[in-house]
């Protein structure tokens, strides 16, 4: 009888063993996925060039990111007026002394995002030149100058999932800063 008891025992305490890894494991898959959270945007920068001949490269830089400390570096965007520029956007995190490129998995996750160009004066448009295939994105970009003037140009990344529709309202900003610039 002592057997038999023990034996009920080890079983009662495997079955219960089991049906405690089995709901772990049910638990753990029910948590959230965490794709497509925010990554940490410490630098943004645009490169512009002329006919492909490179005009230069214009950095935005807060090594401690958003809140705290604030920006390092925000440089003026110079340009000749009355012409035709082509731009890449690249969105990288620097922290604790490291690189990571953020870009690509923007760019893998574009029918999430959009990259908003606002401009204060029409003395500069701006205007996307990729997509994901129904609408745009804006990692790259037309810049057409008019007559001499400055201004600021506000460059806002939409992170928009499942509500993207071509326009800037949805969603919420995962980076939004502004670049003074000068056209010569």
């Amino acid at each position: 009888m002592k057997i038999k008891t023990k034996i009920m025992r080890n079983k009662n305490t495997a079955i219960y063993i089991m049906v405690c890894a089995i709901g772990l494991i049910v638990f753990q898959s029910c948590k959230p996925k965490k794709s497509n959270e925010s990554e940490l945007i410490t630098t943004i920068k645009i490169t512009i060039t002329d006919g492909g001949i490179p005009v230069g490269e214009f950095y935005w830089k807060d090594p401690d990111g958003d809140g705290g400390n604030p920006p390092t570096q925000t440089d003026t965007i110079k340009l000749n007026s009355g012409k035709t520029y082509i731009s890449k956007l690249e969105f990288i995190n620097e922290s604790n002394g490291g690189y990571t490129d953020i870009t690509p998995q923007i760019k893998s996750e574009s029918v999430d995002h959009i990259i908003c160009y606002t401009p204060t004066s029409a003395i500069l448009q701006i205007t996307p030149t990729d997509s994901d295939g129904k609408f745009p994105i804006g990692l790259q970009t037309e810049w057409k100058t008019n007559s001499a003037g400055n201004g600021s140009v506000r460059v806002n990344l939409r992170h928009q999932p499942g509500v993207k529709n071509g326009t800037c309202d949805p969603g919420e900003s995962d980076a939004d800063v502004s670049f003074p610039f000068v056209l010569q």
